[in-house]
């Protein structure tokens, strides 16, 4: 089951923190890979008031979305799984965000540029 969240009400006003490469992973080696999958970015969200992370596809250009600017996520998809630890006997659920784009908000400027000149 997939879930299509109302991306204001579910997340507020989001900003971009950062983003790591995800590597393939070979299951043959079960080792993984030196290509590229997906970048994970971390996102703020005003309504979670929290950090969540969000899966996207290689041809986003999140090497040029500054940090904490204010960013608008296309196309989310929440994707529950579950997982074990350690052959224990309790499943956690886990929730994987994925987006197609991340777009910055032209009418928004990053927290620093806001607060700059500030005192």
């Amino acid at each position: 089951m997939k879930i299509i969240p109302d991306i204001k009400a579910t997340f507020g006003d989001t900003y971009f923190l950062g983003f790591t490469e995800k590597k393939k992973f070979d299951p043959v080696t079960n080792r993984k890979t030196e290509e590229l999958e997906s970048y994970i970015c971390k996102i703020s969200s005003s309504e979670l008031q929290e950090q969540i992370e969000v899966i996207v596809p290689l041809t986003v250009a999140v090497d040029n979305i500054k940090f904490n600017q204010k960013v608008t996520l296309q196309e989310v998809v929440i994707d529950p799984y579950a997982r074990s630890s350690g052959g224990g006997s309790f499943a956690q659920v886990v929730l994987r965000c994925s987006a197609k784009a991340i777009i910055i908000d032209s009418n928004d400027k990053t927290a620093l540029e806001r607060n700059s000149g500030q005192k």
